[in-house]
């Protein structure tokens, strides 16, 4: 009896170990929804079952894990200049690199486990320095170019193996090609942002610069990521073009798959005229003018017809936004019941993801009405109220007209709540 319970004791350790070393492996894979699930290839964790690499993952994963934390170095770049940036990651790899170099069972590692970890650490810095002039360029639409890295920081890259599929299981290099395209084509373009009038040909443009820079498997990876990452984004008949081109690749049946049930609805849309922006004291067009609530439904103004409407658009990553939000808070408080029935305080989020978007809900817990407007700064909701920087803040009165379409902030208190009882009097 004592015998088979110790066994049991012993099996159930070892699941254990199994499932933390999934886990470990998750970790060090970064945390990108799309990126990870779309990618069709052997899992890290059914290549290396040592014990001495599971040691090794654990401990470098305690010690690294927030350096591969995508979602929160992509926070942290927005408020970091770029030589601090770089040389913070030049730093960050070198730590990593010692301590892989000096564990002490190092020499029990496999040949592909050793690849394994060095890429990782290799293409996780070229991975968040590409990313650095991207992601901040896209957050200040106000800007019509993008910030061109210095070619001293960037001249290591022509030395490396852009184009390595052994290393595809390794999630920051595959993290590493979709920045890879995406900067290096706008360097091909003088680093000027897609416009209205041409952003048709944004999707078209990466796609060839990834088929004259890429091979294989690194090559049909870089355009299924390209595919899930805009398709919500782009315009349905561009998407439509760069599937076209996937499914003429060689061998690339499971991606098209993939994609096809990611951005099937997306390229069945016709692609939408460029949108007038709303002028003031104009109806607000219902049928233009529409989002998702946190059900999924379609939402137009109608939905709040004779109700005055504070319309805050915000997103999880801006910091200005959330620092109103405590303002925003004060300001329904001071509603009677009565004036809560007369107005709407409307918080349109322009986050990239649904889930970044109900990610941060869960967390802010704001008061009134929510909503998602797809698209980032190419939504709908951007381009009908030409917002180019956020926070923005617009009153529309009971009758669905815009009567300021750059509203006070909820911070400017008394000032705004004069704004508001205004409108409910009109």
């Amino acid at each position: 009896m004592f015998a088979d319970n110790r066994h049991e004791t012993i099996l159930t350790n070892k699941l254990m170990n199994v499932f933390r070393f999934v886990l470990l492996l998750c970790f060090l894979g970064l945390q990108q929804g799309f990126a990870q699930s779309i990618y069709q290839g052997p899992k890290p964790e059914t290549l290396f079952t040592t014990v001495a690499e599971q040691a090794f993952l654990t401990d470098f994963t305690a010690k690294f894990k927030t350096d591969f934390d995508a979602t929160s170095q992509y926070a942290k770049l927005q408020t970091t200049g770029l030589d601090a940036w770089e040389m913070g990651l030049f730093d960050t790899r070198k730590a990593q690199s010692a301590f892989y170099k000096s564990y002490p069972q190092a020499s029990q590692f496999s040949a592909a486990f050793n690849k394994y970890v060095e890429a990782c650490i290799r293409w996780n810095y070229w991975h968040l320095l590409l990313a650095y002039p991207i992601i901040r360029g896209n957050t200040q639409a106000t800007l019509s170019s993008l910030m061109s890295l210095p070619s001293i920081m960037v001249e290591e890259l022509a030395t490396l193996p852009v184009n390595d599929e052994t290393v595809l299981p390794a999630e920051p290099y595959r993290n590493f090609l979709f920045f890879y395209v995406t900067y290096f084509n706008s360097k091909a373009r003088n680093f000027v942002k897609y416009t209205p009038t041409d952003i048709q040909n944004s999707m078209t443009d990466k796609a060839t610069f990834a088929n004259q820079h890429l091979t294989g498997k690194p090559y049909r990876y870089a355009l299924a990521r390209l595919l899930v990452e805009n398709c919500d984004k782009a315009t349905p008949s561009s998407v439509r073009d760069v599937f076209g081109i996937l499914g003429k690749t060689p061998s690339s049946a499971e991606y098209v798959a993939v994609v096809k049930a990611r951005c099937g609805e997306a390229m069945s849309r016709k692609d939408e005229p460029v949108v007038a922006v709303a002028d003031k004291k104009k109806p607000v067009d219902p049928n233009v003018f529409s989002f998702a609530n946190q059900n999924g439904e379609s939402v137009t103004l109608d939905d709040f017809k004779g109700k005055v409407i504070y319309l805050d658009v915000w997103a999880s990553w801006c910091g200005p936004c959330r620092a109103e939000f405590p303002f925003s808070r004060q300001l329904h408080e001071r509603l009677t019941k009565k004036q809560k029935e007369q107005v709407v305080f409307l918080y349109l989020s322009i986050d990239d993801t649904e889930a970044a978007w109900k990610k941060a809900l869960n967390t802010l817990q704001l008061p009134g009405e929510q909503g998602w407007s797809k698209g980032g700064w190419l939504s709908r909701t951007a381009k009908y109220f030409d917002i180019k920087s956020i926070p923005r803040y617009i009153l529309i009165n009971k009758t669905g007209q815009v009567a300021d379409s750059d509203a006070k902030r909820p911070s400017m208190a008394d000032a705004i709540w004069q704004d508001i009882l205004k409108l409910m009097n009109e």
